[in-house]
């Protein structure tokens, strides 16, 4: 786990500002550091230096690599980025975990290959020297690598499936920088800090983030999940994008509910084992939910011996108080709890780290709450941290998904629909979201009335951008629905927003449920097992009966990472951040109206029946905290 950066210039690279944008996100690797430089040739040797803030020996290098290490797997010296292959034909610098390392080591060393580290880098490069792009489809994982490869005179760069590690790239003034982060490219390049329209309004209107390549700042870039790049050495220099991976819709039929279990129990404990590999202390993040408390559960299981540590985020406020079912979940493992209360004054103390840290403008308030267990997590001195993300997507764990199946069932007169939802109403989970988080999924007709964009923004840039639908609610199956949240609506903000808040504490995040071998499996499954008698996430359920306590598995709240976000939002606004809302002028005012901006603030402050509902305003003011932090224009 690390973070990485590189320059391609045709002209030379600046070794200094390769240093800068290395060492700007040390905090991604603070256990050690490295560069590699080389000129075209397919005999030019790359010169590695590690721990050293040195030039480089090679004369007008265009090709410059950095690294920042988090050591996890063999903690020594051997580990350390750049990493050569022994002839030195190829050179990797590479962010994640390749969870399966251990298989794939056998299989190369069945072919010849020799290791001289007990790391999963080395295991990449001697993959791509074995198998060319085709490594990829081996590898289960998390990675966002750079692998400079002297025999074809290019950069292969490539992201995990889902996209959990990232990878920034731009292209400016004829050269190519990419990095684990925006600000790496934005310190060293000549781009100017300018605000996209079209993510500004996604975000707004539809609360959209990481949804496509674009990020918010104009000329940056983001490699998209599941896609590889090559970047050859020619002038005029452009990158070349490939899928590898995409998450089929295969419907599986025949299976039986105890066969669908067992296959999915099985998975699911493969998922969480491999995941428990690593050189330093592993703890889980827990909710008290189903999904958390599963992973908790499971781990002790696979490892008996091993007193787990597990961090929640807790609130006084009764609705939102989890820590009887945390409690259930720690008392099965015999293990150990640790809790932190976010406020609302520490959102605002942090927001300046935390906008840092992201980037980009934050989607809640809420995120606070996972950046300060992972901030509890590093304090304990735990660097690896298990989490339930992903777990909601691949079962329909969300009330949407519940609607949806109900649709289709009473559309195909499937008398079955009575049946669940009398039970729904016996067992269903008791969340029934806000209209304000559900209306995003009304058809255009509908929604007008209750869009933020109309009511928080400009006329000229509604003009330019209104026109725009997303029809987020449809799909002809519940398998395809779930697709668009795993890789377009959901799950790529979530993980951006849980990378961001683990690696700015050197804390490195691992979610079982986004193993792509268990999430092809749990969407292609008849709808029926994952929505079953009421029950949502009735596979997991099933599968954890005997695992989970009882007081957890047939637990009928759901919560999460839940926090007083309107509260956090009405502190703040009162309390040293007017400026955000009624200062002199806004720095995004390009998109934000000032007057009908300020309206809905007052609004809301006043507890107006007809403000913005506090997610929908919050993401007008964390656009203009972003702008000022950031000094976007």
């Amino acid at each position: 786990m690390c973070g990485i950066a590189g320059i391609v210039a045709p002209a030379g690279v600046d070794p200094q500002a390769l240093m800068d944008m290395t060492h700007l996100i040390r905090y991604r690797g603070p256990d050690g550091f490295g560069f590699a430089y080389t000129v075209p040739g397919i005999e030019s040797p790359v010169q590695v230096i590690h721990n050293q803030n040195r030039l480089p020996n090679v004369a007008r290098p265009v090709l410059g690599l950095g690294s920042r290490r988090l050591a996890i797997l063999d903690v020594s010296s051997q580990g350390d980025m750049p990493m050569q292959t022994e002839d030195g034909e190829y050179t990797i610098v590479f962010n994640g975990e390749i969870y399966n390392y251990k298989e794939i080591r056998e299989d190369l060393r069945a072919n010849g290959r020799r290791f001289h580290t007990g790391t999963d880098t080395e295991v990449i490069l001697q993959a791509y020297a074995e198998w060319g792009e085709e490594c990829l489809q081996r590898f289960n994982g998390m990675w966002s690598f750079a692998l400079w490869d002297r025999p074809k005179q290019r950069l292969f760069c490539a992201r995990d499936r889902f996209g959990v590690k990232p990878f920034y790239y731009a292209l400016c003034d004829g050269n190519f920088y990419f990095g684990s982060e925006i600000k790496q490219l934005l310190q060293v390049s000549n781009m100017p800090r300018r605000a996209n329209p079209r993510m500004v309004f996604d975000f707004l209107e539809w609360s959209l983030m990481d949804h496509s390549e674009e990020t918010f700042f104009q000329g940056v870039t983001q490699l998209p999940g599941g896609h590889s790049l090559i970047l050859d050495l020619s002038v005029p220099l452009q990158p070349s994008l490939r899928r590898y991976w995409d998450l089929r819709i295969q419907p599986l039929e025949g299976l039986t509910p105890d066969e669908a279990t067992e296959e999915f129990r099985a998975r699911f404990r493969e998922a969480v084992k491999i995941r428990l590999r690593s050189d330093v202390p592993v703890g889980v993040c827990l909710s008290g939910g189903l999904d958390s408390s599963a992973i908790l559960c499971q781990a002790k299981k696979i490892e008996p011996g091993v007193e787990i540590q597990a961090f929640s985020a807790c609130f006084d406020n009764k609705e939102l108080d989890e820590r009887e079912y945390m409690r259930a979940a720690i008392a099965e493992v015999r293990g150990r709890g640790h809790q932190v209360f976010p406020r609302g004054q520490v959102f605002w103390d942090d927001a300046e780290s935390l906008v840092f840290h992201h980037d980009e403008p934050l989607g809640s308030s809420s995120t606070v709450s996972q950046w300060k267990v992972m901030q509890a997590a590093r304090d304990k001195g735990v660097p690896v941290m298990l989490g339930g993300q992903g777990a909601d997507e691949i079962l329909c764990g969300y009330q949407k998904f519940r609607y949806l199946y109900l649709w289709q069932l009473l559309k195909a007169g499937d008398a079955r629909v009575v049946r669940e939802l009398a039970l729904w109403m016996k067992n269903g989970t008791r969340r029934h979201g806000a209209f304000a988080s559900a209306g995003r999924y009304l058809p255009a007709a509908l929604r007008q009335r209750f869009s933020p964009a109309e009511r928080l923004c400009n006329q000229d840039f509604l003009q330019n951008h209104s026109t725009t639908q997303e029809n987020l609610g449809f799909a002809n199956t519940l398998a395809e629905r779930q697709k668009v949240d795993l890789t377009y609506s959901s799950i790529p903000a979530l993980l951006r927003h849980e990378e961001r808040n683990s690696m700015a504490h050197s804390v490195e995040s691992r979610l079982p449920f986004l193993d792509y071998r268990l999430v092809e499996f749990a969407v292609n499954c008849p709808p029926e097992f994952k929505l079953r008698d009421g029950w949502s996430k009735w596979l997991l359920r099933s599968a954890m009966k005997g695992i989970l306590p009882e007081k957890v598995r047939l637990r009928k709240t759901k919560l999460g990472f839940d926090a007083p976000v309107a509260d956090w939002m009405r502190f703040g606004m009162q309390n040293g951040h007017r400026d955000l809302w009624d200062g002199p002028q806004l720095k995004m005012g390009r998109f934000l109206d000032k007057e009908n901006f300020g309206r809905e603030c007052q609004k809301f402050l006043q507890g107006n029946s007809t403000a913005l509902p506090a997610d929908s305003l919050f993401r007008g003011v964390s656009l203009e905290l972003w702008a000022q932090l950031q000094n976007a224009s």
